[in-house]
């Protein structure tokens, strides 16, 4: 599914961020000085709207293949870990640097330049357990409490550092030391304290959900390679320091573990496989790249020919990538990275109904899968059935209620069907997925202003809920 990266406003640190509004979780009155004591209710609320926010300043990747991935595999490890407080909820962001970071509330961002360049999925792996044990530990909230303890803290300042160390890893440390108000020396001994705990714990992470221990001292050691002799530091090292020292510790409590192979999942080639194609590398550059690797000894693998797909349908070659695809659906016609990449073939092609055919038995078969459900609301809105797009959007949010992508496709969808109350409606709650309340509520405004005397019942409805977002803003506004 070609509809991935969403870029909707430029860095903003005010709460009228950019752009709607199904209501989550409302946030209660956080009084005074909110930060001072995070209990885990106030940081899982909290932690939404950052995340909220986050969503509207960074380059984030609305790929239903990448987030289920990334999702299962994430909550494989929260499933194993200790100290969980609050569901755990999994993003990328388009970039082709080795970087990720943690947010309040259990929310964890991975470039996909950290996926890209693991040669493991337990590498990989190894960074999602780090960021987990960072949560379940406290130690993104102990830091907050302890900043609002020395100086004053806002929301604005707290998105502030996690976007300045995503975008320019070095003035977001900067940032992050000067919001705490301390000496820069402790505020490194801090985190270097930090990141031993996490290594520590994350290793152990690893072995309890079946992973290879020994993948973060070598993912570590490719680090240190990597910037040996270079003058720029890696965005990853901005935020998590390594030290030769930490190396050693790493590699001689990964020795606790009995050493075995553990073979990567058969979706790890494929969804790295997509992300070199897709946000790696350009077009000839992705296309080159794996016809290097199909000529290469051992190279002639089913991601290999997935990868080149992928490239040869984003050049236009329909039939080319028609074909590959159609050979490795003949060996597993029920894969979901051949059956997405199938859907935008025959899309593109013109042949909408045999999409919908494909899709229709799928989604009788898994009718929760929001790959299939997405492609197949993705595919009858192409053939114009509007109202079976907005079935399937609507189940698909009722269990899901975060996904962005689902939330565009319903705007249109009410666009198309010209029912402009609830289009402006589905508007807002997109507004609010981005932490947008001032568009969200003109949004519910103008939704209002499109009822007629006779909706009295719709009337009341979005009333309660433009009510609902205002209080929630005003809420959110003594947290700034």
């Amino acid at each position: 599914m070609k509809l991935c990266v969403v870029w909707v406003c430029s860095v903003g640190l005010s709460l009228s961020l950019c752009c709607p509004a199904t209501a989550a979780t409302p946030l209660p009155d956080l009084g005074g000085n909110a930060f001072a004591t995070l209990t885990p209710e106030k940081e899982k609320q909290i932690g939404d709207v950052m995340m909220r926010q986050t969503r509207a300043s960074l380059p984030m990747i609305n790929d239903p293949l990448l987030d289920e991935y990334l999702n299962n595999l994430g909550n494989g490890l929260v499933a194993k870990a200790e100290g969980v407080r609050f569901p755990f909820q999994f993003y990328w962001v388009n970039d082709k640097n080795i970087n990720a970071f943690a947010t309040l509330g259990g929310h964890i961002v991975s470039n996909t330049g950290t996926l890209a360049v693991a040669d493991s999925e337990s590498e990989f792996a190894s960074v999602m357990s780090h960021e987990i044990v960072h949560v379940t530990q406290r130690h993104i909230a102990r830091s907050v409490e302890a900043r609002s303890q020395s100086a004053p803290l806002t929301l604005a300042s707290l998105l502030g550092s996690i976007i300045l160390a995503t975008v320019n890893p070095e003035a977001g440390m900067a940032g992050l030391m000067a919001s705490q108000g301390m000496a820069q020396q402790s505020a490194i001994n801090f985190t270097r304290s930090n990141e031993q705990e996490a290594d520590r714990i994350g290793i152990q992470l690893l072995a309890n959900a079946g992973f290879d221990p020994y993948a973060m001292p070598e993912f570590f050691n490719k680090l240190s390679e990597k910037t040996r002799f270079s003058n720029t530091q890696l965005a990853f090292l901005y935020t998590h320091p390594l030290s030769q020292a930490r190396i050693s510790d790493s590699r001689v409590r990964a020795q606790q573990f009995q050493q075995r192979f553990v073979p990567d999942s058969t979706d790890f080639p494929l969804i790295q496989a997509r992300v070199w194609a897709r946000y790696q590398l350009d077009n000839e550059g992705a296309i080159a790249h794996f016809q290097k690797k199909l000529a290469s000894p051992g190279g002639n693998t089913k991601a290999n020919h997935y990868g080149l797909a992928l490239a040869l349908y984003d050049k236009k070659d329909y039939a080319g990538a028609e074909q590959l695809l159609n050979k490795l659906r003949s060996e597993d016609d029920k894969n979901l990275f051949y059956l997405d990449a199938m859907t935008d073939v025959y899309i593109s092609t013109n042949r909408v109904d045999k999409a919908l055919e494909m899709l229709e038995q799928q989604y009788l078969l898994r009718p929760n899968n929001q790959i299939i459900t997405l492609n197949y609301a993705n595919a009858a809105m192409q053939g114009k059935s509007y109202r079976l797009a907005l079935h399937l959007l609507r189940n698909l949010l009722y269990y899901k209620n975060d996904n962005f992508l689902a939330y565009e496709m319903l705007v249109e969808a009410y666009k198309g069907l010209n029912d402009m109350a609830r289009y402006y409606e589905a508007r807002a709650d997109l507004y609010y997925q981005l932490a947008n309340y001032p568009k969200a509520i003109d949004d519910i405004n103008v939704a209002l202003n499109q009822l007629t005397p006779d909706d009295q019942l719709e009337s009341r409805r979005l009333e309660a809920k433009k009510k609902q977002l205002q209080t929630e803003f005003s809420r959110l506004k003594k947290l700034n």
